[in-house]
């Protein structure tokens, strides 16, 4: 039975809300020279993508390729693509002219949005392949903007990819049902209020800010050059705008700690609350950001692009570092299992039961009736929370003691920039980057884990991670 597309919450909001200024773009290298997008505004440039893929026939259920450049008019096109009820394809972060070519032929791709130049210089080339470059609109004319066309739940609204972390990256299809149950779930956990200022680091919150209303202020970052932010401009971003929430990575809020610790000690009212993801959270960094923004509340979210999100922790209270990374409970609405491993062994001498992370729900893009297996392990405590443990790859269990464990209580050591533990046979291989002793190391591993766990003790100027996040180790790189 057709159903409204998920393009239907945001449609609603664009003509509800048109004088509202819904998105602010940073103006990159110009500093200060943000771009305001109102309601209207995001309305005629998605009707002027609509009739441009009306134009060359675009039809409901084709894939087509996303090749504009991060920014508003990327965002409008996938709209423009997913209203129609064809199906937006996101390339991976940094895919070579290869890895497209061969996205291109494993999604039966028919048509791809690109700048004019791009459209101009390679059009005849990929015709040949069945592929129509199609320019972006130069024009806004008045075209009329068009309601979403119906389609079924379980056609893909979204294809995008994974971090490529432990791998390569893949594809995540998330079908219509998914995408509109992930958003519910968001505004249950997070629920939002009229007038609402977000300060999302990656776009694509903006599907989920778009459709409950909320202003999306993007933060001043250089898309896919994550090591080059600014924390300076951040935070004259945030006192400019009055941002009220904030959601990024470990690196992203390591970074804007740093320069408040240093620079801005007094605390900036107006944020309410923040979270933080992407990859496991230290405890250390948890209070830092409970000292920068006081009166916040501060969350730690835990989930993947397949499932977001699966847990959910009020980071109120410390917990202990050697017992894992604490994500919360599982979020209500999801069945989880852990698929057995082994055992752990706190110092207390508790045992728990790790197995890999598997959920199963309404906003888990898997397989009807199959279990979606996050990569991630860990236990659930006597009080329902969920610990994380280890990562597929690494995984294995020594002495009663997964890397993760032995990764969370050197990250709470001054001067530790990153730390990895690799298993081997007969223990750990530990890595680190930072400025704390080699003395400082072994004295921590010495307090809290068995003799003879650790291994090797080695310092890098820095440990590999994905290009991503820049704080999920590459523990296949490690040299």
């Amino acid at each position: 039975m057709p159903l409204p597309n998920f393009y239907h919450h945001i449609h609603r909001t664009l003509l509800q809300q048109a004088e509202q200024v819904l998105l602010v773009w940073p103006g990159g290298a110009t500093a200060g020279l943000a771009t305001a997008y109102t309601g209207r505004d995001l309305g005629q440039r998605i009707a002027a993508y609509q009739q441009l893929l009306r134009k060359h026939n675009t039809r409901a259920g084709q894939p087509v390729l996303l090749g504009l450049p991060v920014g508003a008019e990327l965002i409008c096109g996938l709209l423009a693509v997913m209203s129609l009820g064809a199906v937006p394809v996101l390339p991976p972060a940094g895919a070579s002219a290869v890895g497209v070519l061969g996205l291109l032929r494993r999604n039966g791709v028919g048509a791809a949005l690109v700048p004019n130049k791009s459209a101009r210089r390679y059009n005849w080339l990929l015709r040949g392949l069945g592929v129509r470059l199609l320019g972006a609109p130069q024009h806004l004319g008045t075209a009329e903007l068009l309601p979403p066309q119906a389609v079924p739940a379980t056609q893909p609204a979204l294809v995008s990819h994974s971090s490529g972390s432990t791998g390569q990256a893949k594809a995540i299809r998330r079908s219509h049902a998914v995408l509109t149950a992930q958003h519910e779930v968001l505004k249950q956990v997070f629920p939002p209020w009229p007038g609402q200022r977000d300060f999302p680091l990656f776009p694509n919150v903006l599907l989920h800010n778009l459709a409950v209303g909320a202003l999306s202020v993007l933060p001043d970052v250089p898309w896919g050059q994550l090591a080059n932010l600014q924390p300076a401009r951040l935070v004259q971003q945030l006192q400019t705008t009055q941002a009220e929430t904030l959601t990024g990575n470990v690196f992203y809020f390591a970074a804007l700690c740093g320069y408040l610790e240093q620079h801005h000690p007094t605390p900036l009212p107006h944020v309410r609350a923040l979270g933080v993801g992407g990859s496991p959270v230290p405890e250390s960094l948890l209070q830092r950001l409970r000292s920068c923004f006081a009166g916040a509340a501060v969350y730690v979210i835990y989930g993947s692009s397949e499932a977001e999100p699966i847990a959910v922790r009020l980071a109120e209270a410390p917990t202990n570092p050697r017992s894992g990374y604490c994500v919360g409970p599982v979020q209500a609405g999801l069945s989880c299992r852990l698929q057995p491993l082994g055992v752990v062994e706190l110092p207390n001498g508790t045992q728990h039961q790790v197995g890999e992370v598997c959920v199963q729900g309404a906003h888990v893009a898997a397989e009807p009736g199959t279990w979606l297996h996050t990569g991630d392990f860990g236990y659930l405590d006597a009080q329902g929370l969920l610990w994380l443990t280890g990562r597929k790859g690494n995984e294995a269990i020594c002495q009663g003691v997964q890397h993760y464990q032995v990764e969370h209580v050197l990250c709470s050591l001054p001067g530790m920039e990153r730390a990895a533990a690799r298993a081997t046979p007969t223990g750990f291989d530990v890595y680190y980057q930072g400025t704390v002793s080699d003395a400082a190391v072994r004295t921590a591993l010495a307090q809290h884990f068995p003799v003879g766990l650790c291994n090797r003790i080695l310092r890098r100027q820095h440990l590999p991670v994905d290009s991503r996040h820049l704080s999920k180790i590459l523990y296949h790189q490690l040299r």
